[in-house]
């Protein structure tokens, strides 16, 4: 049996996908970050999303991100596996085929480039729920898709389909708490911004889908925990301090920094695939400085 999302909370982890010089995804890598999260505390685990290049990966590569990841898991907590094709077809084939592979939920993004109504997105995803059986995290990331998705549409979708969670990429805080305010009773929505993270979760959210938590686990977790208790002072301290590490991972391409982040921890992760570029040097320079002092006043 899979495991249920519908309830997810606390910090789930994106993760980037691993590549040697030939292109080969390194499953002995994917392994031992998965390994590392869920031991430091990750409530899931997000492979083959935006931080996992998913429009830059073949087929192939996506199925055995999806193979690592969920044998890495071992069924400790689950995989939620991001689609992020514009296409209904696509989606549909890749969200089977990663369920056959031991997915337990899938990232579903707003479709994009036809840029649709939004009766057209409800429609796109009661398809996906009628032919796929999973459930479904919603993920809104208009800054990246020029999709937005109103707060009626989200609640819509929550009672008519099979979306049970969503991962919120938005930095607008109002329109934030009206989706919250419409369906944060029904779905459990995770914000997708490091940057207004305790905010978010202040406001209703659940927790949060982070890629930097590859890293910062256990800082994540502590600015969870007490914004969820309604400290919302000390988790802005926290934040406060983790914000400038947080920012020049976001300062190019995401996951160029951080790939470049992991090899500084001991686990390399390769390069980024084209278009993007690798981190340049002088920001590999900067993150060289910034995780040791981050991470040694964290003990």
């Amino acid at each position: 049996m899979p495991h249920s999302i519908a309830s997810i909370c606390g910090i789930v982890t994106a993760t980037p996908t691993p590549l040697d010089s030939d292109g080969n995804i390194d499953g002995g890598a994917v392994a031992s970050l998965v390994r590392h999260v869920i031991d430091q505390g990750a409530s899931a685990i997000a492979p083959n999303g935006g931080t996992g290049e998913y429009t830059a990966l073949t087929e192939r590569q996506r199925s055995q991100m999806v193979e690592y990841s969920v044998a890495a898991a071992n069924g400790d907590v689950p995989v939620i596996t991001g689609i992020l094709s514009p296409g209904l077809n696509d989606t549909i084939n890749a969200g089977r085929s990663a369920r056959a592979l031991g997915a337990d939920a899938l990232m579903i993004v707003t479709p994009y480039y036809s840029r649709p109504t939004q009766a057209g997105i409800i429609d796109y995803y009661k398809a996906i729920s009628d032919a796929v059986d999973a459930e479904i995290m919603l993920y809104e990331i208009p800054y990246r898709t020029g999709i937005s998705l109103t707060p009626d549409t989200v609640a819509t979708l929550a009672e008519q389909t099979r979306v049970v969670a969503m991962k919120a990429c938005n930095n607008d805080l109002s329109q934030q708490l009206k989706v919250l305010e419409a369906a944060g009773d029904s779905i459990s929505i995770l914000s997708g911004e490091e940057n207004v993270f305790p905010v978010h979760v202040a406001m209703g959210a659940r927790g949060g889908l982070l890629a930097t938590s590859c890293i910062f686990q256990s800082a994540w977790n502590r600015i969870y925990e007490a914004a969820r208790q309604n400290r919302l002072a000390d988790a802005m301290v926290l934040h406060a301090r983790l914000m400038p590490v947080v920012e020049a991972l976001f300062s190019e391409h995401n996951p160029a920094p951080l790939k470049a982040a992991l090899s500084l921890v001991g686990r390399p992760y390769g390069d980024v695939l084209p278009p993007l570029q690798p981190a340049s040097a002088m920001l590999k320079e900067k993150l060289a400085r910034l995780i040791p002092e981050f991470l040694t006043a964290e003990k």
